[in-house]
C-alpha cells in the first residue's frame, strides 16, 4: 500500500507521534529522556516552532504538539530523530517507522489533544510530560516550551489589533487591499505573485483555516493553499 502523503502546512499545528523499534526501547533510563529533551530544546531554538505539549512517559514512543510557525516539519523531525539516533549510537534502526503527524485544524482540537496528553502526567510531577509546565502547583518551569495561552490568544494583544478572526472580516480586508491596488478581486487573483504573497500574510495574521483561505482567494483547494504557503516560505 502506498504511503499517504503528508499534509504540509508551515503555519499549521500538528500532533506528532513517533514509535520506537522492536529490539530496543526509545527510553531505557532517565538519562535518555533528559538527552531527548535537550535535543528538542536545541531544535526549537534553531527552527523557532511553538511547542504546546510533549509526552515522554512511554518507554517506546513520544508525542509532540507543535505549531510549525513557518518551519519545515521534515527538517525539524530529522533534526530531532537523527540527533537522538546519534546519541544512542546503535547498529540497528531505533524507530519502527516514520513519525505520524495529524493536522489540528483549530484551537479546540489542539487543546483537546494537549489535555489528553496531560492526563497521562496529571498524577506525576515529572519533567517527562509537559503537564507540569501548566500546573501552578508544581515549581518546574521550562521557558523554551511555548505557553498554552498562545493557543487562546494567537498573538500578544499589542500584535492582535489587526488580527483577522472571521472569513467575513477577511473578505472585507481583502477587498480593501484590492481597492488600494486599483484592482478588482478577479484581477488580483490573476496576479499570482501578489495573490500568493497575500495568502501568506493572511495565514500569518489570521485564525483562518486552510479551507477558509481557499474560499477567500477564489475557491482554491486546501492542497493548493499548502503548496503556495510552502513556496512562499521558501523564498
Amino acid at each position: 500500500m502506498a504511503r499517504q502523503a503528508r499534509i504540509k502546512d508551515p503555519y499549521g499545528t500538528f500532533h506528532i507521534t513517533q514509535s520506537g523499534g522492536v529490539k530496543r526501547e526509545l527510553f531505557e533510563k532517565e538519562e535518555d529522556r533528559a538527552h531527548f529533551l535537550e535535543i528538542l530544546r536545541r531544535a526549537q531554538a534553531k527552527y523557532q516552532f511553538k511547542l504546546y505539549a510533549y509526552c515522554l512517559l512511554s518507554d517506546n514512543a513520544y508525542h509532540l504538539v507543535m505549531d510549525l510557525n513557518g518551519a519545515d516539519m521534515s527538517k525539524v523531525m530529522k533534526s530531532i530523530n537523527i540527533g537522538y539516533a546519534m546519541y544512542l549510537d546503535l547498529d540497528e534502526p531505533i524507530f519502527r517507522d516514520r513519525y505520524k503527524s495529524t493536522l489540528l485544524k483549530n484551537a479546540e482540537s489542539t487543546l483537546d489533544v494537549v489535555e489528553k496528553l496531560h492526563d497521562k502526567g496529571a498524577a506525576q510531577e515529572t519533567q517527562w510530560n509537559s503537564y507540569c509546565i501548566y500546573d501552578p502547583e508544581t515549581p518546574l518551569r521550562l521557558d523554551w516550551v511555548s505557553p498554552i495561552a498562545g493557543l487562546k490568544e494567537t498573538k500578544d494583544p499589542e500584535e492582535c489589533r489587526n488580527c483577522i478572526d472571521s472569513i467575513e472580516e477577511a473578505q472585507k480586508r481583502l477587498f480593501e487591499v484590492s481597492e488600494e491596488a486599483g484592482l478588482s478581486l478577479k484581477e488580483l487573483f490573476r496576479q499570482k505573485d501578489l495573490r500568493n504573497n497575500l495568502i501568506l500574510k493572511f495565514r500569518k495574521n489570521s485564525s483562518l483555516s486552510l479551507k477558509e483561505l481557499g474560499i477567500l482567494f477564489g475557491g482554491l483547494s486546501e492542497s493548493s493553499i499548502c503548496k503556495i504557503l510552502n513556496t512562499e516560505c521558501a523564498k
